[in-house]
């Protein structure tokens, strides 16, 4: 243990080592600043050596040479004390013995030998006492605030590392739930090409069904072309009606053709019913047959007939055209009625104020007319057909035209 004797300061003695009780109130500091280093999250470092004296408030006379001893043995711990160190907290000779500048072990032994040869001075140490103990409790106090703050920012930021884990949790499980769509995705495009691959060789076989009944179709065609030029020789009709008759089977034939390249691509789009509006109502009725620029192709003796049975048949094409007319003349649409029979009495086809009439040719039904006018429309017109034939109602659909029944109409023009 070094000697607590007065050191020889003179120029030409050795410099004697600092006593043990010279250096208390520094050695007393470090084992303050160990013990507050030991309660924050994480713990500050601090020698092994300290640890027995951590509850220390004074240091005993035979405890200063062990931490003396294990400060010393601690360079990185000693360069802490001194960055931290205060007149305020600390004597003249712990200062030095602590921060520890050039010429710092003459200074601190001067001081010693200072204090050693003075008269004491019991009120000045007193004194001197007092106010390192106030400014170590004031220390002592910013030193727990400065804690409290640690330990605030420390659970501040524990709570955004907890929100942080939570988020990276949820945006995995999102990840996960994303890489499942994108499989789901991937196996329903290869059911659809699967799909597709099918359609079209079940099309490719569907066309050439359809090239085999056109073929049947236009032998049947070229036979009527015959009988029908061989009943003109027989009986002198005119020419005119043969061609005719083509032409109407023609478009009738196309109603049963496959759809070109180009049809596939392009369809009529019947007229859509607002909301609300449903079925054969006369709301539905209404509303195609207002429809701008609508044709409305009526199936002639289908209405008449619904309409007037006990008149007879002359009688009722006159009542069923004159109750169009009324519709026209009221909503002025553009209607077409076909009739039965251009062989009728009476039958001629003619264009009246504000209706078509027209009468199919002989041997022909005015139902195939109907299909024939649908086909033959443009597809961006809109197109209505009144009827109760289920047969003309379905052929007439699947071409994009939209039916409205003999009974809505009758309803509508006797309003």
């Amino acid at each position: 243990m070094p000697s607590e004797t007065s050191p020889d300061v003179g120029a030409d003695s050795v410099i004697a080592p600092l006593s043990d009780s010279s250096l208390q109130s520094a050695l007393e500091f470090a084992v303050g600043i160990a013990a507050a280093g030991s309660k924050i999250r994480p713990p500050l470092p601090f020698p092994k050596g300290l640890k027995p004296y951590l509850r220390f408030q004074r240091l005993p006379p035979t405890a200063l040479a062990k931490v003396r001893e294990a400060v010393e043995a601690d360079s990185v711990f000693l360069g802490r004390l001194g960055s931290v160190a205060t007149d305020e907290l600390l004597d003249e000779v712990g200062m030095l013995w602590l921060a520890r500048p050039d010429g710092w072990q003459v200074t601190a032994a001067e001081i010693v030998a200072k204090a050693t040869n003075a008269p004491l001075d019991d009120a000045a140490e007193l004194r001197r006492e007092q106010r390192r103990r106030d400014a170590a409790e004031a220390s002592a106090i910013r030193s727990r605030l400065e804690v409290a703050a640690v330990r605030e920012q420390l659970e501040a930021e524990r709570s955004a590392r907890t929100a942080a884990d939570v988020e990276l949790a949820e945006a995995r499980e999102e990840l996960a739930a994303l890489r499942r769509r994108e499989a789901e995705l991937q196996r329903g495009v290869k059911k659809r090409a699967r799909g597709a691959d099918s359609a079209a060789a079940l099309a490719g076989s569907i066309e050439a069904e359809l090239a085999a009944a056109r073929a049947e179709l236009q032998a049947v065609v070229a036979a009527r072309d015959a009988a029908l030029a061989d009943r003109v020789a027989v009986h002198g009709e005119p020419v005119g009606d043969i061609e005719r008759v083509r032409a109407l089977l023609t478009e009738a034939l196309a109603l049963t053709r496959g759809p070109s390249a180009s049809t596939r691509r392009r369809r009529r789009n019947p007229i859509a019913l607002p909301g609300g509006v449903y079925g054969n109502s006369e709301a539905a009725g209404e509303h195609l047959l207002r429809t701008a620029d609508v044709v409305i192709l009526v199936d002639g003796y289908n209405v008449a007939k619904l309409g007037w049975p006990a008149l007879s048949l002359d009688r009722q094409r006159e009542v069923c055209i004159e109750a169009a007319e009324n519709l026209a003349r009221r909503w002025g649409c553009l209607i077409h009625i076909v009739f039965d029979g251009a062989s009728v009495v009476g039958a001629a086809s003619r264009v009246r104020r504000l209706v078509r009439v027209s009468f199919s040719p002989e041997g022909v039904i005015a139902d195939d007319v109907l299909r024939a006018e649908v086909a033959a429309l443009d597809l961006d017109r809109p197109v209505v057909v009144v009827t109760n034939d289920k047969a003309v109602i379905a052929d007439v659909r699947a071409a994009g035209a939209n039916i409205v029944a003999s009974d809505t109409f009758l309803a509508l023009a006797r309003r």
